[in-house]
C-alpha cells in the first residue's frame, strides 16, 4: 500500500484546527508510517508504505456498538467491540445514534465525531494491545494524546491544550526509533524539528520560531550524504541555499536576498551546467 498525505498541522482558528488536528491522527494512525518523504520546510509530506499482509485489519474484522441512553435528550453512551465481545473503544457519550448493524472495526477507531463530556477516549487492536488514548474536555481534544503500533511500540505522542497543540511532538517508526521530534507553543511551531530515518540516521533539522523557519537547515540522502543546505531569515530563504545529487555532486547554488534568487548556478546529473534563466526558473517555486 502507498499512501501520500502531507501534514499542515494548526492554524489558530479552533474550529479549523480540531477538523486538521482529527484528520492528522486518523491518517497517521491509520497506517505503518515508515517516515519516508520530503520535507519542504513549512510542513511534510509522508510517503508511507506498509505491507498489506501485516496489517492488523487485513481480515476486516467486524465490529458493533452497545448503546445505553445518555442522561439529556437524544445522547448515547457507545461503546464499540468485536464480535468475541472484547472491546475495540472505550464507551463515549455522543449525540449521533451509530447503526445497531455490524460495522468494519478499522472504521471506528478513530476519535468520534459529536463527542460530548470530558474523559478519556481509547481504542484497541484486534489483539487486544491499545491502539490510541486520547485525553479530551467537552468534546474537544485536551491533554495527553498518544498511539502505538500494532506490535506494541509508541507510534506517536503530542499534547494539546483545548484544541490547540502545545508542547512536544514525537513519532517514532515501527522499530521503536524516534522518527520525528518537533515542539510547538499554541498552535504554531517553536524549537527544533528532526527527523530521523528508522536506522537512525539523520534526515532532516529545522529551526522554527512562531511557525517561521529561522536559521540553518539541513537534510540528509538515506545513504548519509548531504542533500541540502540552507539559511532562513522570518521564514524565508536568505543567503546561500545549496542542494547536492545523492552521489555527492553538487546540483544548485542559489543566493537569496528576503526569499528572492538574486543568483543561481545549476548542474544536470551528469555534471553539465544549465543555464542561469533556467536554473532559476527551476527553484523559484520552492520555498
Amino acid at each position: 500500500m502507498l499512501s501520500k498525505f502531507s501534514i499542515n498541522y494548526f492554524s489558530r482558528k479552533l474550529k479549523t484546527m480540531n477538523k486538521i488536528l482529527l484528520t492528522i491522527m486518523i491518517s497517521l494512525c491509520s497506517l505503518h508510517t515508515f517516515a519516508d518523504g520530503y520535507i519542504n520546510e513549512n510542513g511534510m509530506i509522508f510517503i508511507s508504505s506498509s505491507d498489506p499482509d501485516e496489517s492488523p485489519w487485513k481480515d476486516h474484522p467486524k465490529c458493533i456498538p452497545v448503546l445505553q441512553n445518555g442522561e439529556s435528550p437524544k445522547t448515547w453512551y457507545v461503546q464499540y467491540t468485536y464480535l468475541d465481545n472484547t472491546p475495540l473503544t472505550s464507551t463515549y457519550l455522543t449525540t449521533q445514534k451509530p447503526s445497531t448493524q455490524p460495522v468494519e472495526c478499522e472504521h471506528q477507531i478513530h476519535f468520534p465525531d459529536h463527542m460530548q463530556g470530558t474523559g478519556i477516549f481509547e481504542s484497541f487492536y484486534p489483539n487486544g494491545k491499545p491502539r490510541s488514548l486520547i485525553e479530551y474536555t467537552d468534546g474537544i481534544y485536551n491533554g495527553k494524546i498518544n498511539f502505538w503500533f500494532a506490535n506494541g511500540l509508541k507510534e506517536q505522542e503530542s499534547n494539546v491544550s483545548n484544541g490547540i497543540s502545545h508542547g512536544e511532538y514525537r513519532i517514532w517508526h515501527p522499530n521503536g526509533q524516534l522518527a520525528l521530534s518537533m515542539g510547538y507553543k499554541e498552535g504554531m511551531q517553536n524549537g527544533m524539528k528532526q527527523r530521523w530515518y528508522e536506522n537512525g540516521e539523520p534526515w532532516s533539522y529545522a529551526r522554527f520560531e512562531n511557525d517561521k523557519i529561522v536559521g540553518e537547515l539541513k537534510q540528509w540522502y538515506r545513504n548519509g550524504k548531504l542533500e541540502r543546505l540552507g539559511a532562513y531569515r522570518d521564514g524565508v530563504r536568505h543567503g546561500t541555499y545549496k542542494s547536492w545529487y545523492d552521489n555527492g555532486q553538487p546540483e544548485v547554488v542559489l543566493n537569496y536576498q528576503a526569499g528572492k534568487i538574486i543568483d543561481a548556478q545549476c548542474w544536470t546529473a551528469s555534471n553539465q551546467a544549465i543555464a542561469t534563466k533556467n536554473c532559476i526558473a527551476q527553484f523559484s517555486a520552492e520555498d
